[in-house]
């Protein structure tokens, strides 16, 4: 069974908590992401997604100058490398969260993210290989003969 490493983004965008929310916003457009992790002192500590600038500062119309800390969810949900990716499915679902910060020795080394999941499952696997290939096999197929 595939681990959380296996299905995992790698290079996670970060941000600086005392960075403010139009910096995030600009941030996460030039790269074309959904989320930025926050960090503290090389500590992630809680993210920032679109739906937090929907909810927490468009919505109640804070200023763009607002600090990503003041708007960003928390606490910080995480997950092993190693942990089986049925585990951080359960947690994803049961917390209602759409992302899992992946943290090994205390560091960020990755997220896993409702995307990621859609990505592994939308992949051929080997035996959808072995069943095409079966499929466009040229063997004659035997005649039914009636008695």
């Amino acid at each position: 069974m595939p681990t959380v490493k296996d299905l995992m983004t790698k290079d996670v965008l970060t941000i600086d908590a005392n960075k403010t929310v139009i910096e995030a916003a600009v941030l996460m457009s030039q790269n074309e992401v959904g989320d930025l992790v926050v960090m503290e002192n090389n500590t992630p500590v809680g993210i920032v997604t679109e739906r937090d600038f929907v909810r927490r500062i468009l919505a109640v119309g804070k200023s763009t100058n607002t600090r990503v800390s003041e708007v960003m969810s928390i606490p910080l949900r995480v997950i092993d490398p190693e942990a089986p990716i049925k585990e951080a499915a359960r947690r994803m679902v049961n917390k209602g969260i759409r992302r899992l910060a992946v943290i090994k020795d205390n560091k960020l080394v990755g997220i896993i993210t409702a995307t990621d999941f859609a990505r592994h499952l939308g992949k051929k696997t080997l035996s959808d290989d072995i069943l095409e290939a079966m499929g466009r096999s040229h063997y004659p197929i035997p005649e039914v003969f009636e008695k």
